[in-house]
């Protein structure tokens, strides 16, 4: 997201007019700034959908500093035509909370610039996923969530107890939840929660209150067109980086067993309460329990893939489904390595063998152990390019080719330790390539299958309910 750093223009930057919209009948150039649309901000592209929608369009432009004001027109439901440079014409809302758990307060200096800051932006939360505490809106902010409706939002709950709720996130004062989730289910927004799970702060029957709750906070219960529909349930994670911190205490195998089984016994109560499974244990639980993913009708329709939730699943799938097209040889050889971290290593080793049945296919997978943040982080998203490259030249058997799932860089350029991925490629004199983080991604990048035809844009998942009703 790098818009983040420019300079604050409160508008929208026009990179590109459609040849014969609507946009370009009424004058609109590349460069322009769009500040309103009928007199209403344009701060993003949220604004720009949802006061769009009309066919006689009030345009608002500054262009080189001068004022510009033009009529667009176009027909119901045709699109304008613009292209903006940015989602965000103002920069992204940060947090002012002092988490107990937050990740940020536990890196170190001189990392990537975009991993300092602290985003509470609700608009976000409703284009992709992240989450937000609802604790650092303004009122004008609250009152356009509720006229827009983005549905849904995600919201870091944590716990309803509000006192704990407190503690959790770093406040002088307590933050009650309940009654803002309510506001927005009579705005017909819905909610998916989050708790990141601190052992001795809101676990035990804390956590089953929380849960509880919310649970009657769905629609079932509540009978409204909103609510929450889901909630996730992931460990603190803790870098060796926690320094003048409070206190937390890890999550160790037997503690995630017996997580394991008291979500298992709550979720078939939820499934007769509420017809789903309602609350989902992070893939993390699973790996430090040393338990095997459960099976993909578990995880119903995917609602917290958002928080990771369900990947390891869906990559095993993605690799059964891939494993059939695989072909029996290779007219040239291929022989490459394959980086990943703990956590994945035996989904990604265990395609890898896979892929070694195919004649010519030599496959050998580099699990890189996180020294650099220690703790217990331990997925491929926080693997920095000093840990990759020091691991690699002691792997025995490393090949000239190898293979960097995306997850690991920003742009497929930049790594977690501001390290550029042609700076890495020097430094380590190897031939590192960077593929999605799917095995269908990687046997693509192999030349083993064919390209996947369809091309799914982010922003096709963004739905206002304005344009449902």
């Amino acid at each position: 997201m790098s818009e983040i750093f420019l300079k604050n223009v409160n508008a929208l930057i026009v990179i590109n007019v459609a040849e014969g919209s609507a946009a370009k009948r009424a004058g609109v150039r590349v460069g322009d700034l769009l500040r309103q649309i009928n007199g209403r901000p344009t701060l993003d592209i949220l604004d720009y959908r949802f006061h769009s929608a009309d066919s006689r369009l009030k345009l608002s432009l500054d262009r080189g500093g001068t004022e510009i004001s033009t009529i667009l027109r176009k027909d119901e439901g045709e699109d304008s035509g613009l292209t903006f440079q940015y989602d965000l014409g103002d920069k992204v809302h940060t947090c002012n909370n002092k988490c107990v758990f937050c990740f940020i307060h536990q890196m170190p200096k001189k990392m990537r610039k975009s991993l300092y800051l602290m985003d509470d932006d609700f608009r976000l939360s409703f284009m992709h996923g992240n989450y937000v505490t609802l604790t650092n809106l303004t009122d004008d902010e609250w009152a356009r969530i509720l006229e827009q409706r983005l549905s849904p939002l995600y919201v870091s709950v944590h716990s309803t107890n509000p006192e704990i709720r407190r503690l959790l996130l770093g406040r002088k004062e307590t933050t009650p939840i309940l009654p803002q989730i309510r506001e927005l289910a009579d705005n017909r927004i819905d909610v998916h929660a989050q708790i990141v799970l601190c052992p001795g702060l809101n676990d035990g029957d804390t956590l089953m209150t929380t849960l509880q709750e919310l649970a009657e906070e769905h629609r079932s219960v509540t009978g409204k067109r909103a609510g929450v529909q889901s909630a996730a349930i992931v460990p603190v994670g803790m870098t060796r980086f926690r320094e003048r911190l409070p206190t937390l205490t890890h999550v160790e195998r037997d503690y995630a067993r017996a997580m394991i089984d008291v979500v298992g016994k709550l979720e078939q109560r939820f499934i007769t309460q509420l017809g789903t499974r309602f609350a989902w244990l992070a893939d993390e639980w699973y790996y430090i329990a040393d338990i095997p993913f459960p099976g993909k009708s578990h995880y119903e329709e995917f609602p917290q893939l958002e928080d990771g939730i369900g990947t390891s699943r869906l990559f095993l799938e993605d690799a059964r489904k891939v494993s059939k097209r695989l072909p029996a040889a290779v007219p040239v050889p291929i022989s490459a390595t394959l980086v990943t971290a703990e956590m994945p290593a035996g989904l990604v080793k265990a395609f890898a063998k896979r892929l070694n049945e195919i004649e010519g296919v030599d496959m050998n997978v580099c699990v890189v152990i996180n020294h650099f943040f220690g703790g217990d982080i331990h997925i491929a998203g926080l693997l920095t390019s000093v840990d990759i490259i020091a691991q690699l030249r002691e792997f025995s058997d490393c090949k000239s080719v190898v293979f960097l799932p995306k997850i690991c860089l920003r742009d497929d350029t930049i790594f977690l330790d501001d390290v550029t991925l042609e700076e890495a490629r020097i430094n380590s004199g190897l031939d590192l390539r960077i593929t999605g983080n799917s095995p269908h991604h990687l046997a693509e990048a192999m030349g083993l299958v064919l390209p996947s035809r369809i091309q799914k844009n982010v922003t096709d998942g963004w739905v206002m309910e304005e344009s449902l009703v």
